[in-house]
């Protein structure tokens, strides 16, 4: 019972991640191409989650987590010195 209910909040999220794209391609087509990457990040959220209802692919994302945490933090880092760099 538990891992259907787990089926189910895998296939919910997906579809939470596809209409974040979709939401992005409407704001794109409305507003600017500065929206793009919403629609890009969507569309691949809503595929890495279909893939984590196979068996081995968790472990995978496990380690992708982590490489996008080091890049996540790196991009921050970059920012906050262009932010407060001196005039």
């Amino acid at each position: 019972m538990k891992m259907n209910q787990e089926k189910g909040v895998v296939f919910l999220t997906a579809l939470v991640a596809l209409g974040i794209a979709c939401f992005g391609v409407v704001c794109t087509l409305v507003q600017s191409l500065w929206l793009t990457p919403i629609v890009v990040m969507g569309l691949i959220f809503f595929i890495l989650i279909l893939l984590t209802n196979k068996g081995h692919f968790a472990h995978k994302i496990e380690s992708l987590e982590k490489v996008f945490f080091i890049i996540t933090f790196l991009v921050i880092v970059v920012s906050f010195i262009l932010l407060y760099k001196p005039i």
